[in-house]
């Protein structure tokens, strides 16, 4: 047996490796034969002679590798050998993919056709696909994203004569799997809006990144910021290839927030309270200890970082009235792009 990697598998061309091929394996059995081809490019294929190390055990690998044809031993360190073989039902997995540092070592017992994708990519594919399949988000499509925006609840209050407008002011950014879109705590510049692809939301939470959620055809997203003039609360990765149209903030500014936000002084907040048929509930979006800081009375408490995660908790039947400073523009802007309505404290009058 050799006793180092062969340092240069000879590549299978690549017009070897196809969607069906690829499909046999999770997640990318979730997928689409269209959203599999648009990810052919970041596959490498390649091909293994007879006793051949494919890795060894406690070796760092930033990518993961699938089986298609052959017999591979994978030997733990005890030294026992689990043999996969290409044909096999059993093989619907990454060879020993679930730690970057490899836990078994994986030696090639005939020639073997295999493919491999960076680790990173596979990640971002597989938690769009169980979200996904949580939240019911369908397969993107090319045709559908304008019409997805347009009868949002969003964009059913803003003028027709700003949506004309906003169509002409869209930039189309063309986008691929892995790439950064927006850094959590950056300044922002632009919005998005997802015209075809996926994409992954992610926040730091102890030196890791938690994932919030799935973006796909005609989800906007990276408006948060420009409302508020505070800095990106989170980051968005692609976990596709994909089309992106952009949208300035000074576009944003003028033809969604503006039409968009409603204000409320702080004289006609206890009328508004006491007369309103409908209710009225008074929302502060500060961090607790602002809140203890400086107190607003009557008003309930929901950070802004928390808002999105905890529209559950509201109801439609209420009128929101939102303090907060800058982030009640922000508040107001996510409680009206779902649905409910919201005004903005303003208490410098």
């Amino acid at each position: 047996m050799e006793d180092s990697i062969n340092p240069s598998p000879a590549t299978v061309p690549d017009s070897a490796l196809t969607t069906a091929q690829i499909q046999r394996f999770i997640p990318f059995d979730e997928l689409s034969a269209h959203a599999v081809s648009e990810l052919l490019p970041h596959f490498r294929a390649y091909s293994l002679g007879d006793k051949k190390i494919l890795f060894k055990r406690g070796e760092e690998d930033d990518e993961c590798h699938f089986l298609l044809e052959g017999t591979v031993d994978l030997a733990d360190d005890q030294f026992r050998i689990t043999q996969i073989k290409g044909d096999d039902d059993e093989n619907f997995l990454a060879l020993d993919a679930s730690h970057p540092i490899h836990r078994h070592a994986a030696v090639s017992q005939s020639p073997c056709q295999l493919f491999a994708i960076k680790r990173q990519y596979l990640e971002l594919i597989t938690t769009w696909s169980e979200l996904r399949q949580a939240y019911g988000l369908e397969e993107e499509n090319e045709h559908d994203w304008l019409e997805s925006l347009l009868t949002s609840e969003l964009f059913n209050r803003v003028p027709p004569a700003n949506i004309q407008k906003l169509l002409t002011r869209f930039n189309e950014r063309s986008v691929t799997l892995g790439e950064d879109i927006i850094n959590e705590g950056e300044e922002g510049h632009e919005c998005y809006v997802i015209k075809t692809g996926k994409a992954i939301v992610s926040r730091k939470l102890s030196n890791k990144q938690e994932t919030l959620a799935a973006l796909g055809s005609g989800d906007l997203f990276g408006e948060d910021a420009l409302v508020s003039n505070l800095p990106r609360n989170a980051s968005i990765t692609m976990s596709s290839n994909g089309v992106l149209m952009v949208l300035t903030k000074e576009d944003f500014d003028t033809l969604l927030k503006k039409p968009v936000i409603e204000y409320v002084s702080e004289s006609e907040l206890n009328a508004l309270i006491d007369e309103w048929d409908t209710g009225t509930v008074l929302l502060d979006v500060r961090l607790p200890q602002e809140v203890a800081a400086s107190p607003v009375h009557r008003a309930t408490t929901i950070p802004l970082a928390q808002l999105r995660n905890r529209l559950h908790e509201l109801s439609k039947a209420f009128v929101y009235v939102i303090a907060g400073e800058g982030r009640a523009e922000a508040a107001a802007y996510i409680l009206t792009e779902a649905g409910y309505q919201a005004r903005v404290l303003n208490r410098s009058e």
